[in-house]
């Protein structure tokens, strides 16, 4: 069966968590977009020793367990934020983004994934952009038969990229990536992807064999869309691509599992957080989310206040192999498996992978 789901999954602990625990069925039916993105920050005797900041081999290595055996798309992030030394090492434009090529090349010899789809790389300072940029299109080509152009729905340099690379046309696929979209915004950005495929469609004379379709509605922080205590809010990105695939059949459906694309960890919460527990279903997330008791000071009760409603609620899912509803329910019983954020970031994601797969593959819950 070929793969119809192509989450875009960053190097947070979070989605790690969800990917380490997620079951045969989610890993067998999806092919990753690894955006690699810094690690969180190394202790001050490494930096010192001249070690990296903000490392991401470690868990990069866990993808690799993760994934070993199986199909995977590997990209670089672009939001600096998130990037280290690394990093931008491999958006070096010299020779080719030879450094890309060779961090991607010594990927496909370890043989750790059956396949690979690397995405193609753009450094717009380059002084020789047009010739790095075709040379680097050359390398991927030799080596992996294809690549992923990955393009901002806000961006109109896409037009000029493809004019670029059209003598690669044929080896490439077409990533829209529509970042986080404000509900109300959802009919319009469909028209915006509407019109950038049927322009890119006649750019290429129709040359373009697959697009991949993304976009999230999770916001940063859930206060600016839902109430305070409980809320549900529709997956905007499922009704987007729905309303797509009536008019292109060659779209492939992409998310950002149910996370935000920026990043919270540099954060800091001084006055603490509200628990709140997310269920995701096929098109729609809900949620509870309970303060503390004043004079208390641990989280674990009131998380596992917060699992006990989430338990009873009507929609709450039957998936009988899925850890982040065994987490769920461990909660509501009494356990207390953790009362950090992230975790809960984690278990949200684990059911989000699974409810999309059921909805794209058809099988019943």
């Amino acid at each position: 069966m070929a793969t119809l789901y192509y989450p875009i999954i960053k190097l947070g602990e979070s989605e790690i968590k969800a990917l380490e625990n997620s079951n045969a069925f989610v890993i067998d039916n999806i092919n990753p977009i690894i955006e690699i993105t810094r690690g969180r920050k190394s202790s001050a005797t490494k930096v010192e020793l001249g070690g990296e900041l903000y490392p991401f081999d470690k868990r990069f290595g866990r993808i690799k367990s993760v994934f070993n055996g199986k199909p995977i798309c590997i990209d670089l992030t672009s939001d600096e934020d998130l990037m280290n030394g690394q990093i931008r090492q491999l958006y070096n434009p010299e020779n080719g983004y030879n450094n890309w090529i060779t961090f991607l090349s010594n990927l496909e010899s370890e043989k750790t994934f059956s396949d690979i789809t690397p995405c193609i790389v753009i450094n717009g300072m380059d002084d020789n952009f047009e010739a790095n940029l075709k040379a680097q299109a050359n390398s991927l080509v030799k080596i992996f038969g294809k690549f992923i152009y990955r393009s901002s729905i806000i961006d109109e340099s896409c037009y000029s990229d493809l004019k670029t690379l059209k003598e690669y046309i044929g080896n490439l696929i077409v990533l829209i990536d529509c970042d986080y979209v404000i509900q109300p915004q959802a009919n319009e950005v469909t028209e915006k992807i509407r019109t950038r495929i049927n322009n890119l469609n006649e750019l290429c004379n129709h040359n373009i064999s697959t697009y991949i379709i993304s976009s999230t509605s999770f916001p940063k922080s859930i206060s600016k869309i839902g109430n305070d205590d409980a809320d549900e809010f529709f997956l905007s990105e499922v009704k987007i691509f729905s309303d797509l695939k009536k008019d292109f059949k060659n779209i492939i459906y992409s998310d950002y599992c149910s996370v935000n694309p920026s990043r919270n960890d540099t954060v800091v919460m001084a006055r603490g957080w509200i628990p709140r527990i997310d269920v995701p279903l096929k098109d729609k997330i809900y949620y509870i989310r309970q303060r503390r008791p004043k004079g208390i000071t641990q989280y674990a009760s009131t998380y596992s206040d917060v699992a006990r409603q989430i338990v009873k609620t009507k929609d709450f899912p039957n998936l009988e192999d899925n850890w982040g509803i065994e987490q769920i329910i461990n909660c509501s019983e009494g356990a207390a498996p953790s009362s950090v954020p992230s975790f809960w970031i984690a278990v949200r994601m684990c059911i989000h992978l699974e409810t999309q797969c059921e909805r794209i593959y058809l099988r019943k819950m």
